[in-house]
């Protein structure tokens, strides 16, 4: 028998056929490359606790790369190299700009690093509301905590070398700023949060008071950032673990991120090490109540070699310690 083609072959269509398929293979295989090449990249991931994110400050390298467009990218790129999640991106005197800030955000978006701005005012500095109402107007630009952060204190810590606490004038100040900062805050859609600084944590009934009066006072738009070093360095009057531990578990409801520090001898430490309060069991807290942030933070120094050395050795001590790996 005799079969009878009913229609002609298309030698046009067999070849475009042809073409598709190797176009959709090509795709996959492509596709398959960058998939590969994205988890190839290093992730620093906490070991028990796999919901907070590690990140650092760039006050680590501030003393030897002054804040700007350029050094902001590559710290940006450094915590994309690294594996770290986010950054806290200190500009001390508000001096970016708010097209260098919106740059610097859309260059960390494509590295899928988040980014928290953080200005070095404190709430009595003569230069605090114009550091800030321009730094609100940076932070907005930045996808990540979607916060603002300032200190508590600092210039008149720094100017009287034997000042122990605040007055109860200054107290009362300093809520009333941190009060209208935080409403600003809010109306620009960020969480405006205070660390706790060269103040004593805790004041002395009728001689001085301390950042845990501050926060026993202002609104509940007044965030805290907690420094884990700061009660056992650069207070003006230090604590105790116990003390600190006991305030971190009753407050931990208004704490947004922490800078994970170390003391030692009344002194911060150049690299982390061991805390008067644990570092672990800091951890532990923030994990149990979903406060996802922790920023590495260590006392600067003007080597910039030295302050990378800092850095490497300090997530060295982490992963000795277990409490982070590097996975790939």
């Amino acid at each position: 028998m005799v079969l009878t083609l009913t229609r002609p072959i298309n030698l046009l269509s067999i070849l475009i056929g042809f073409i598709v398929v190797f176009f959709f293979s090509s795709c996959s295989s492509s596709s398959q490359e960058q998939s590969s090449e994205v988890s190839s990249k290093p992730s620093l991931q906490f070991t028990e606790h796999p919901n907070l994110k590690l990140g650092f400050t760039t006050q680590n390298f501030l003393a030897a790369m002054p804040v700007s467009l350029e050094t902001s990218k590559q710290f940006v790129d450094y915590a994309a190299e690294q594996g770290y999640d986010w950054l806290e991106l200190r500009d001390p005197n508000a001096e970016l700009s708010v097209e260098e800030s919106k740059e610097i955000a859309s260059y960390a978006q494509e590295k899928g690093i988040e980014v928290s701005y953080a200005i070095q005012k404190g709430l009595l500095d003569h230069d605090f509301w114009p550091s800030f109402e321009k730094g609100l107007k940076n932070a907005v630009a930045f996808e990540g905590p979607n916060l603002i952060r300032s200190l508590a204190s600092l210039s008149e810590f720094a100017s009287d070398t034997t000042k122990q606490g605040w007055t109860e004038e200054e107290l009362e100040s300093a809520i009333q700023y941190a009060d209208s900062a935080a409403a600003l805050a809010t109306e620009a859609g960020l969480q405006y949060v205070i660390e706790n600084g060269g103040e004593p944590f805790f004041g002395k009934e009728e001689q001085y008071f301390g950042v845990a009066d501050l926060f026993a006072q202002v609104g509940d738009k007044v965030g805290w950032q907690f420094d884990t070093a700061n009660p056992f360095s650069v207070a003006r009057v230090q604590t105790t673990s116990d003390s600190v531990r006991q305030y971190l578990q009753d407050h931990v409801n208004n704490l947004f991120y922490i800078h994970l520090k170390s003391a030692k001898l009344g002194q911060a430490q150049e690299v982390l090490g061991e805390n008067p309060l644990p570092l672990t069991e800091v951890l532990q807290t923030l994990s149990e109540n979903s406060v996802t942030y922790v920023a590495i933070e260590l006392q600067a120094v003007d080597n910039m070699e030295k302050a990378f050395e800092n850095q490497e050795n300090s997530l060295a001590y982490l992963q000795s310690q277990s409490i982070i790996n590097n996975s790939q």
